[in-house]
């Protein structure tokens, strides 16, 4: 399936160029995950996906999801939309599409997949694609969250959410183990583990072609 064109609009023109030359290249292959020698130290028993819809405004932001209480896997934690890969699924980006409809009533036709980070396993035993997607605005005005899986649903500035001073690493405690994950805040909001692991991705795809371009621009 084609992705929609969303129309250029001048004030979103920069960031959505840059978040998709970021993009460019970036293979689906594991280089991350909630602390350092999980890759290759227990394989992932669920195929998963999520979407980060950065949503086209004169100032771009990023939505996230609060989980529901009731959800059996991490209740009330911050996250994107996204969850498991099923059989009927085209491939992980439908899921990721398909689960950001069902969660926020997100309408494929107003997202733009720009591109793919590598894949992202949790010490919950997940393997997640994640994708980045340019958000159509006048979506705002039709999600509807999910009452059964979302509890609310609010947005980040870009601006922020990919600013390095906002992040931190915190320990955790997992089945008798220790591990440190990304964490940032905003507002009231405290989004950590592997959201903020991914997040952090971005920024790092992000901060590596600015480091490419000043070494061109230097270059001559």
């Amino acid at each position: 399936m084609d992705d929609p064109a969303i129309p250029e609009r001048e004030h979103d023109t920069a960031w959505r160029s840059r978040l998709r030359r970021a993009l460019v290249g970036v293979p689906p292959a594991v280089v991350g995950g909630d602390h350092p020698g999980l890759t290759g130290e227990r394989s992932a028993a669920h195929a998963a996906a999520v979407l980060i819809p950065v949503v086209a405004a004169p100032e771009p932001f990023i939505w996230f999801t609060q989980r529901s209480a009731a959800l059996r896997h991490h209740p009330g934690q911050i996250s994107f939309p996204g969850g498991r890969v099923e059989a009927f699924d085209a491939d992980a980006r439908a899921a990721a599409l398909r689960e950001a409809q069902e969660e926020i009533g997100l309408a494929p036709h107003h997202v733009e997949i720009l591109g793919e980070l590598p894949e992202y396993r949790t010490v919950t035993s997940f393997a997640i694609r994640p994708y980045v997607g340019w958000v159509d605005p006048v979506a705002a005005a039709e999600v509807a969250p999910d009452e059964m899986e979302v509890a609310r649903l609010f947005g980040v500035p870009l601006e922020y959410a990919l600013d390095h001073r906002h992040f931190r690493r915190e320990p955790i405690e997992r089945g008798g183990r220790r591990y440190r994950v990304y964490s940032i805040d905003y507002d009231d909001n405290h989004i950590w583990g592997a959201t903020a692991g991914m997040l952090y991705g971005l920024l790092d795809r992000l901060a590596s072609l600015e480091a490419d371009d000043d070494g061109r621009r230097a270059g001559g």
